[in-house]
């Protein structure tokens, strides 16, 4: 017997048909599907990177002034965490962009989930509630996900003159 499914799981299969399947159900683009899966890889790894170095970095800078203390905070992990998602470019041998598209999901992710948790807050004590989300999850995501679309796009520009380099060499006639 079938499980009958919720409404909010059949909003979110309408949803998802809409953006990634043709009306036949195909898949639109597969850069599109697989570039929102490794998004929601390196979200993953971002938030590792966030819980494991959060604290010993809080530590190492107890003494400093809160500003340096928080500037330490989001940039450190975000650096790590997104060092192997950009390294992970170099897997990819003909779809390049994969990664800085994926890094742009993480971006559109981040953006959704701050509008969201505008509605969703209580208005009561909306400035404390909404403050501590983006201090949790929104400016380390939007952070990271702007550091991961600066390297992977600086890495995919550099291995595209590469391959054009390459192309042209092979394809001068002396």
């Amino acid at each position: 017997m079938k499980k009958e499914r919720s409404a909010f799981q059949r909003k979110i299969d309408q949803i998802c048909r809409v953006v990634f399947l043709t009306e036949e159900g195909k898949p639109k683009s597969t850069l599109l599907i697989y570039s929102f899966s490794l998004g929601l890889l390196f979200l993953a790894l971002i938030m590792i990177s966030y819980w494991v170095l959060v604290d010993p970095l809080e530590k190492a800078f107890a003494s400093s002034p809160v500003l340096v203390r928080n500037i330490f905070e989001y940039i450190v992990p975000a650096v790590v965490g997104c060092i192997p998602c950009v390294a992970l470019s170099f897997a990819f041998k003909v779809r390049m962009n994969m990664v800085p598209a994926a890094f742009a999901w993480v971006f559109f992710i981040a953006v959704i989930a701050m509008v969201t948790m505008i509605f969703m807050v209580d208005p009561s004590d909306w400035a404390t509630e909404y403050k501590l989300f983006l201090t949790v999850a929104g400016i380390p995501m939007l952070l990271s996900s702007f550091v991961g679309i600066v390297a992977s796009q600086i890495v995919y520009h550099k291995r595209m003159k590469a391959r054009e380099a390459q192309i042209t060499k092979y394809s001068s006639r002396r």
